[in-house]
C-alpha cells in the first residue's frame, strides 16, 4: 500500500487502470495478428513510398482491427471484473469500483437478494453496450484463422 501511495496511484483513475493496460495475452495476440500480414503487402507499401509508421497506420492496423477489437473487449472484461486490485488501490468509498460495490451490497443486505440482482444487472449494462458495439470485430477476430485457403 505504501508503494502505491508513494507512486501516486492510490485513489486515482490511473491507479485503477494502469495495471491493466498491458498483458502477456494481449502482446501475444496482437503480435500474432501482425505476423499474419503477408510480406508482399509490406513490399508493396515500400514501393508506394510508405514508411514504417505509415505502413503501420494505413495497412497493418486496419488489417488487424478485428484482433485489436477482440483484445480490447477481452481486456476490458478482465479489468472490469477485478476485485482484488481495486480493493488494494483504494481506501475511500468514493473510489469504490462496481465489483467492490456489488460485494458490499451483497454482504450488507443478505436478506434482500433483489437489491444484489438489480445492482448486478445495472453493472452489466456497460458490458452489454461494449459487446454490441464491438460485435463485428469480435466475430471477425475469432474467425480470422479458422478458414484455410
Amino acid at each position: 500500500l505504501q508503494t502505491v501511495r508513494d507512486i501516486g496511484l492510490l485513489n486515482s483513475v490511473p491507479g485503477l487502470s494502469v495495471p491493466f493496460l498491458a498483458s502477456a495475452f494481449g502482446i501475444f495476440l496482437i503480435r500474432q495478428g501482425f505476423l499474419g500480414i503477408p510480406k508482399d503487402l509490406r513490399d508493396a507499401s515500400e514501393l508506394d513510398g510508405y514508411g514504417h509508421l505509415r505502413f503501420l497506420f494505413k495497412v497493418a492496423v486496419p488489417m488487424t482491427k478485428p484482433i485489436i477489437g477482440s483484445f480490447l473487449v477481452i481486456s476490458f472484461l478482465g479489468a472490469w471484473n477485478q476485485y482484488v486490485w481495486p480493493r488494494f488501490a483504494t481506501d475511500q468509498n468514493r473510489w469504490q469500483t462496481v465489483q467492490v460495490a456489488l460485494r458490499t451490497i451483497g454482504s450488507e443486505n443478505p436478506d434482500q437478494l433483489n437489491l444484489g440482482f438489480a445492482a448486478a444487472i445495472i453493472a452489466a449494462i456497460p458490458l452489454l453496450i461494449l459487446l454490441i458495439f464491438f460485435q463485428r470485430q469480435i466475430v471477425r477476430g475469432l474467425t480470422a484463422g479458422a478458414v484455410k485457403g
